[in-house]
């Protein structure tokens, strides 16, 4: 059974002075299963995330397609496209970037269920409250400010925040980049077994070869924008 299936999938970046787009990645396919942990391993500058934002429809391929349960998210628009988001959540690396410093962590997590029309206030403040606790937010952060909050306590947040609406697919970029070294091992192991519990599938970019193998049921090796698969490397068109 296949949850995503990523075809032929392709980014190009415009550059100024540069006549014609610069390829990002190009025929980059693959598969999750559901509830599968895949990372993609590769140095900076690889395409890793532009692939990831790709997927997640941050920012629309140049080619290609993406599928979440057959259903082609590189299609949608409007209110299809906001449904499809519900179920493939997207978590970038720089978290202070994506949390408003103007609301308090408890505003912050009562996004998606706001966006989504979800829930009651009464309803909401629990499943926050769950969340938090599961994510390792002590109670009393949720009447603070971003601002006031560590980059790995910022990170806990979107990661609380992306899990609310219980998607199919977590697709997270850079999460290892950006904290310190002690802080990944228990903050990668606390996202496989939430993940795990919730049958949740989670997609993720690194560079360090290590975390990957320990963190995922699979590696797929991306290098200049090229996709490895089976020790065989694509070549990516200039």
């Amino acid at each position: 059974m296949t949850l995503l299936q990523v075809e032929n999938l392709s980014q190009v970046a415009r550059e100024p002075g540069r006549p014609r787009p610069r390829p990002v990645f190009a025929a980059v396919s693959f598969a999750l299963a559901p509830g599968e942990q895949v990372a993609i391993l590769g140095p900076r500058r690889a395409g890793k995330t532009a692939l990831a934002r790709a997927i997640a429809l941050i920012d629309r391929p140049a080619g290609g397609r993406v599928l979440l349960d057959s259903q082609d998210v590189t299609r949608a628009w409007g209110g299809r496209l906001r449904d499809l988001r519900r179920r493939l959540q997207y978590v970038g690396g720089d978290a202070r970037r994506s949390l408003s410093p103007r609301l308090s962590v408890e505003q912050i997590l009562a996004e998606p269920f706001q966006v989504h029309r979800l829930g009651s206030l009464a309803e909401r403040r629990v499943q926050i409250e769950a969340a938090a606790q599961a994510w390792g937010l002590n109670p009393l952060l949720l009447g603070l400010r971003a601002n006031a909050l560590s980059a790995a306590v910022c990170q806990r947040v979107t990661l609380a925040r992306s899990s609310l609406l219980q998607p199919q697919l977590l697709v997270v970029d850079e999460l290892a980049e950006r904290l310190e070294p002690a802080a990944l091992p228990p903050l990668l192991g606390l996202v496989s077994r939430l993940c795990r519990a919730a049958g949740m599938a989670w997609l993720w970019t690194t560079t360090d070869a290590a975390l990957a193998q320990a963190f995922s049921d699979r590696v797929l090796e991306m290098e200049d924008g090229r996709l490895k698969l089976s020790g065989q490397v694509k070549d990516l068109p200039r």
